[in-house]
C-alpha cells in the first residue's frame, strides 16, 4: 500500500481532506471506523463529495486481517483516516509501515486538558498513546491541511 496520508480526524471524509490535501494526489482512501462501515447512510454521506476518480473503503476496527490482504497489492496513493488514537494505534500494530501520524480534528472534551492546537486536544493518556507511537519510530504531528505548517509532538 502506498501511504500518503496517515491521519486521525474525528471527521473522516470532508471538505478539507478533499481539498486541502489535494496536493498529495491521492486516489484512495481507506477508512477504519466501527460506526461508519456498518452504517449504509454513513457510508454515503462520507462518499458525497469524494471526486468520481477516488476510491473509497471501509473497514471496522476489528476487520484489520481483511484490510491487510485486501490492500496488499494496492499501489494508489492513498489517505488511512481513523477516529480516534486507539484505532490509529490497531492500524500501527497490525502492520502497516507508515512514517509520519497526521493529527487532524480531535474535539475537546472533559478528559482532553491538553491542546496541541485549535483542532486537536489530547487527554494526558492520549498523548501517553502518541508517545508510544513516537516510541515506535513513527513522527506524530498536528496539521489541519497539507498548506499549514506541521506541528510535531513527537
Amino acid at each position: 500500500m502506498n501511504i500518503v496520508l496517515f491521519r486521525i480526524d474525528e471527521r473522516f471524509i470532508h471538505g478539507q481532506i478533499i481539498q486541502g490535501w489535494k496536493g498529495l494526489e491521492y486516489q484512495h482512501i481507506v477508512v477504519i471506523n466501527d460506526r461508519i462501515a456498518e452504517n449504509e447512510l454513513e457510508k454515503r454521506l462520507q462518499f458525497s463529495g469524494v471526486p468520481d476518480d477516488v476510491t473509497v473503503c471501509f473497514y471496522k476496527s476489528n476487520q484489520m486481517p481483511d484490510m491487510l490482504r485486501e490492500q496488499a497489492k494496492n499501489t494508489k496513493r492513498t489517505i488511512i483516516l481513523v477516529g480516534n488514537i486507539p484505532d490509529a494505534l490497531l492500524v500501527i500494530q497490525s502492520g502497516i509501515r507508515v512514517n509520519k501520524l497526521n493529527l487532524g480534528v480531535m474535539s475537546r472534551n472533559s478528559s482532553r486538558i491538553c491542546v496541541v492546537n485549535n483542532a486537536v486536544y489530547v487527554s494526558p493518556e492520549e498523548m501517553e498513546v502518541l508517545r508510544q507511537i513516537a516510541e515506535m519510530g513513527i513522527e506524530v504531528e498536528a496539521q489541519g491541511v497539507e498548506r499549514d505548517t506541521a506541528v510535531r509532538l513527537f
